[in-house]
Protein backbone atom coordinates (compact mmCIF):
# COMPACT_ATOMS: atom_id res chain seq x y z
CA UNK A 1 0.00 0.00 0.00
CA UNK A 2 1.29 3.58 -0.55
CA UNK A 3 0.66 6.58 2.02
CA UNK A 4 -2.98 7.17 0.67
CA UNK A 5 -3.76 3.67 0.60
CA UNK A 6 -2.50 2.96 3.97
CA UNK A 7 -4.14 5.99 5.53
CA UNK A 8 -7.35 5.04 4.32
CA UNK A 9 -7.32 1.85 5.54
CA UNK A 10 -6.85 2.80 8.89
CA UNK A 11 -9.34 5.83 9.22
CA UNK A 12 -12.12 2.65 7.68
CA UNK A 13 -10.82 0.12 10.26
CA UNK A 14 -11.19 2.80 12.97
CA UNK A 15 -15.01 3.51 11.23
CA UNK A 16 -15.41 -0.19 11.45
CA UNK A 17 -13.99 -1.39 14.84
CA UNK A 18 -13.35 2.00 16.96
CA UNK A 19 -10.02 0.79 17.22
CA UNK A 20 -6.85 -0.19 15.51
CA UNK A 21 -3.31 -1.92 17.32
CA UNK A 22 0.06 -0.70 15.13
CA UNK A 23 1.18 -4.61 15.36
CA UNK A 24 -2.00 -5.35 13.33
CA UNK A 25 -2.22 -2.72 11.01
CA UNK A 26 1.52 -3.10 9.93
CA UNK A 27 0.65 -7.12 9.06
CA UNK A 28 -2.50 -5.97 7.30
CA UNK A 29 -1.03 -3.25 5.28
CA UNK A 30 2.78 -5.14 4.87
CA UNK A 31 4.57 -2.19 6.25
CA UNK A 32 7.07 -1.51 9.45
CA UNK A 33 5.52 -0.48 12.55
CA UNK A 34 7.93 2.72 12.57
CA UNK A 35 5.52 3.49 9.79
CA UNK A 36 2.34 2.93 11.15
CA UNK A 37 2.87 4.93 13.76
CA UNK A 38 4.08 8.20 11.67
CA UNK A 39 0.94 7.37 10.17
CA UNK A 40 -1.41 7.19 13.47
CA UNK A 41 0.43 10.65 14.48
CA UNK A 42 -0.65 12.94 10.79
CA UNK A 43 -3.90 11.36 11.27
CA UNK A 44 -3.86 12.93 15.41
CA UNK A 45 -2.31 16.28 13.68
CA UNK A 46 -5.37 16.44 12.15
CA UNK A 47 -7.73 15.58 14.36
CA UNK A 48 -9.06 12.45 12.89
CA UNK A 49 -8.01 9.70 15.65
CA UNK A 50 -6.59 10.18 19.50
CA UNK A 51 -3.18 8.15 19.97
CA UNK A 52 -3.53 5.71 22.48
CA UNK A 53 -1.00 2.89 24.24
CA UNK A 54 -0.20 0.62 21.02
CA UNK A 55 -2.59 2.26 18.32
CA UNK A 56 -5.48 4.49 18.18
CA UNK A 57 -9.05 5.10 18.51
CA UNK A 58 -11.24 7.58 16.33
CA UNK A 59 -13.06 10.08 16.92
CA UNK A 60 -15.79 9.70 15.55
CA UNK A 61 -18.92 7.31 16.04
CA UNK A 62 -18.87 3.73 14.56
CA UNK A 63 -20.41 3.54 11.06
CA UNK A 64 -20.00 7.20 10.89
CA UNK A 65 -18.59 8.72 6.94
CA UNK A 66 -14.99 8.91 6.65
CA UNK A 67 -13.88 12.55 7.22
CA UNK A 68 -14.22 15.30 4.45
CA UNK A 69 -10.49 16.49 5.03
CA UNK A 70 -9.09 12.74 4.18
CA UNK A 71 -12.17 12.03 1.37
CA UNK A 72 -10.47 15.36 -0.27
CA UNK A 73 -7.01 13.77 -0.03
CA UNK A 74 -7.97 10.07 -1.47
CA UNK A 75 -8.04 9.78 -5.08
CA UNK A 76 -7.13 13.03 -5.75
CA UNK A 77 -6.07 12.30 -9.49
CA UNK A 78 -9.31 10.46 -10.34
CA UNK A 79 -11.42 13.66 -8.76
CA UNK A 80 -9.00 15.99 -11.07
CA UNK A 81 -9.84 14.39 -13.95
CA UNK A 82 -13.69 13.51 -13.47
CA UNK A 83 -13.55 17.61 -12.94
CA UNK A 84 -12.20 18.62 -15.92
CA UNK A 85 -14.69 15.91 -17.69
CA UNK A 86 -17.64 17.96 -16.07
CA UNK A 87 -16.58 20.89 -16.76
CA UNK A 88 -16.09 19.86 -20.39
CA UNK A 89 -20.36 19.42 -20.63
CA UNK A 90 -20.72 22.66 -18.77
CA UNK A 91 -21.33 25.61 -21.71
CA UNK A 92 -20.67 29.79 -20.76
CA UNK A 93 -23.93 31.16 -19.40
CA UNK A 94 -25.46 28.29 -17.48
CA UNK A 95 -26.79 27.90 -14.58
CA UNK A 96 -25.09 25.37 -12.66
CA UNK A 97 -26.35 23.31 -9.27
CA UNK A 98 -23.19 21.69 -7.62
CA UNK A 99 -23.56 19.15 -4.69
CA UNK A 100 -21.50 18.84 -1.87
CA UNK A 101 -18.43 16.61 -0.91
CA UNK A 102 -15.20 15.89 -2.52
CA UNK A 103 -16.07 15.03 -6.10
CA UNK A 104 -17.83 17.60 -6.66
CA UNK A 105 -15.33 20.22 -5.14
CA UNK A 106 -13.20 19.06 -7.62
CA UNK A 107 -15.95 20.20 -10.51
CA UNK A 108 -15.88 23.60 -8.59
CA UNK A 109 -12.02 23.78 -8.69
CA UNK A 110 -12.46 23.00 -12.75
CA UNK A 111 -15.45 25.90 -13.47
CA UNK A 112 -14.10 28.65 -10.84
CA UNK A 113 -13.29 31.40 -13.14
CA UNK A 114 -16.28 30.49 -16.22
CA UNK A 115 -19.02 32.47 -17.27
CA UNK A 116 -21.63 30.60 -15.23
CA UNK A 117 -23.83 31.02 -12.45
CA UNK A 118 -23.58 28.54 -10.00
CA UNK A 119 -25.22 27.47 -6.59
CA UNK A 120 -22.90 24.99 -4.36
CA UNK A 121 -24.56 23.01 -1.36
CA UNK A 122 -20.98 23.39 -0.02
CA UNK A 123 -19.02 26.59 1.49
CA UNK A 124 -16.20 24.63 0.55
CA UNK A 125 -16.73 24.49 -3.30
CA UNK A 126 -18.07 28.31 -2.70
CA UNK A 127 -14.62 29.53 -1.71
CA UNK A 128 -13.01 28.01 -4.49
CA UNK A 129 -15.80 29.65 -6.99
CA UNK A 130 -15.98 32.75 -5.46
CA UNK A 131 -12.14 34.31 -6.20
CA UNK A 132 -13.73 35.21 -9.61
CA UNK A 133 -16.22 38.08 -10.57
CA UNK A 134 -16.68 36.12 -13.85
CA UNK A 135 -18.25 33.19 -11.82
CA UNK A 136 -22.08 34.33 -10.50
CA UNK A 137 -22.68 32.40 -6.89
CA UNK A 138 -25.72 32.01 -5.34
CA UNK A 139 -25.94 30.33 -1.94
CA UNK A 140 -28.87 28.03 -0.67
CA UNK A 141 -29.19 29.39 2.61
CA UNK A 142 -30.53 27.16 5.41
CA UNK A 143 -28.71 25.01 7.99
CA UNK A 144 -24.63 24.07 7.40
CA UNK A 145 -23.16 20.56 8.32
CA UNK A 146 -20.01 20.07 10.18
CA UNK A 147 -17.32 19.42 8.65
CA UNK A 148 -19.07 18.67 5.21
CA UNK A 149 -19.99 22.67 5.19
CA UNK A 150 -22.51 21.34 3.35
CA UNK A 151 -26.26 23.17 3.00
CA UNK A 152 -29.54 21.40 4.67
CA UNK A 153 -32.93 21.60 6.20
CA UNK A 154 -36.04 22.74 4.57
CA UNK A 155 -34.52 26.96 4.40
CA UNK A 156 -31.50 25.64 1.75
CA UNK A 157 -34.20 23.02 0.06
CA UNK A 158 -36.38 25.98 -0.60
CA UNK A 159 -33.55 27.78 -2.28
CA UNK A 160 -32.77 24.70 -3.99
CA UNK A 161 -36.00 24.73 -5.96
CA UNK A 162 -36.62 28.65 -6.42
CA UNK A 163 -34.23 28.48 -9.23
CA UNK A 164 -34.47 26.54 -12.59
CA UNK A 165 -31.03 25.19 -13.46
CA UNK A 166 -29.50 24.10 -16.83
CA UNK A 167 -27.53 21.82 -15.36
CA UNK A 168 -27.10 20.02 -11.96
CA UNK A 169 -24.35 18.07 -11.15
CA UNK A 170 -24.45 15.25 -8.26
CA UNK A 171 -22.71 13.02 -6.78
CA UNK A 172 -22.27 10.62 -3.40
CA UNK A 173 -20.79 7.71 -1.64
CA UNK A 174 -22.49 5.26 -3.36
CA UNK A 175 -24.55 4.27 -6.66
CA UNK A 176 -24.96 0.44 -7.08
CA UNK A 177 -27.21 0.09 -10.34
CA UNK A 178 -29.93 -2.09 -8.58
CA UNK A 179 -30.41 0.90 -5.85
CA UNK A 180 -29.69 3.61 -7.92
CA UNK A 181 -28.52 6.41 -6.22
CA UNK A 182 -27.65 6.41 -2.60
CA UNK A 183 -26.27 8.41 0.46
CA UNK A 184 -25.95 8.29 4.25
CA UNK A 185 -28.47 10.61 5.70
CA UNK A 186 -32.45 12.04 4.76
CA UNK A 187 -30.90 15.19 4.82
CA UNK A 188 -28.37 14.83 2.60
CA UNK A 189 -31.31 12.68 0.19
CA UNK A 190 -33.40 15.51 0.27
CA UNK A 191 -31.35 18.12 -1.06
CA UNK A 192 -29.62 15.67 -3.97
CA UNK A 193 -33.36 15.29 -4.91
CA UNK A 194 -34.21 19.17 -4.58
CA UNK A 195 -31.16 19.55 -7.17
CA UNK A 196 -32.45 17.19 -9.46
CA UNK A 197 -36.08 17.94 -9.83
CA UNK A 198 -35.36 21.76 -10.29
CA UNK A 199 -32.48 20.96 -12.91
CA UNK A 200 -32.97 20.38 -16.87
CA UNK A 201 -30.13 18.15 -17.00
CA UNK A 202 -28.30 16.09 -14.41
CA UNK A 203 -24.77 15.36 -14.27
CA UNK A 204 -23.43 12.13 -11.86
CA UNK A 205 -19.84 12.56 -11.57
CA UNK A 206 -18.17 9.46 -9.60
CA UNK A 207 -15.52 7.21 -8.81
CA UNK A 208 -16.00 3.56 -10.20
CA UNK A 209 -15.71 1.89 -7.27
CA UNK A 210 -19.36 3.63 -5.91
CA UNK A 211 -20.71 1.78 -8.85
CA UNK A 212 -20.57 -1.62 -6.70
CA UNK A 213 -21.76 0.32 -3.22
CA UNK A 214 -24.96 1.04 -1.64
CA UNK A 215 -25.81 3.14 1.90
CA UNK A 216 -28.60 3.50 3.62
CA UNK A 217 -31.08 6.15 2.20
CA UNK A 218 -32.75 5.77 -1.20
CA UNK A 219 -31.88 9.62 -3.95
CA UNK A 220 -33.26 8.23 -6.97
CA UNK A 221 -33.25 6.07 -10.01
CA UNK A 222 -31.28 5.74 -12.87
CA UNK A 223 -33.77 7.01 -14.72
CA UNK A 224 -33.28 10.29 -13.31
CA UNK A 225 -29.21 10.70 -14.42
CA UNK A 226 -28.68 11.93 -18.05
CA UNK A 227 -24.81 11.51 -17.97
CA UNK A 228 -22.93 9.38 -15.70
CA UNK A 229 -19.13 10.84 -15.76
CA UNK A 230 -16.90 8.07 -13.99
CA UNK A 231 -13.56 6.58 -14.61
CA UNK A 232 -12.34 3.61 -17.11
CA UNK A 233 -12.28 1.32 -14.17
CA UNK A 234 -16.09 1.19 -13.88
CA UNK A 235 -17.78 -1.96 -13.85
CA UNK A 236 -18.98 -3.02 -17.80
CA UNK A 237 -21.81 -4.60 -16.28
CA UNK A 238 -22.84 -1.78 -13.96
CA UNK A 239 -21.96 0.26 -17.09
CA UNK A 240 -24.72 -1.79 -19.00
CA UNK A 241 -27.03 -1.25 -16.53
CA UNK A 242 -27.19 2.84 -16.63
CA UNK A 243 -26.78 2.51 -20.45
CA UNK A 244 -30.05 0.32 -20.47
CA UNK A 245 -31.60 3.16 -18.33
CA UNK A 246 -30.98 5.98 -21.00
CA UNK A 247 -27.92 7.19 -19.48
CA UNK A 248 -25.12 8.33 -21.74
CA UNK A 249 -21.30 7.25 -20.51
CA UNK A 250 -18.46 9.48 -20.04
CA UNK A 251 -14.97 8.71 -18.97
CA UNK A 252 -12.43 10.84 -17.42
Amino acid sequence: MNSEERLRFVVEELARTGRVGVAELAQDTGTSEMTIRRDLDLLQSQGLVRRVRGGAVGVALRGEVIPFTLRDKQGKEVKRRLGVAVAELISDGEAVALDNGTTCLAVARELAGRAITVMPLSLHSAVVLGESARTKLIMPGGEVSSPELASYGAAAEAGVRGIHFDTAVISSCAALPAHGLTTNTLADAAMKRALIESSARVVLAIESAKLDRTAMVTVTGLESVDILVTDADADPEALESYRAADVEIRFA
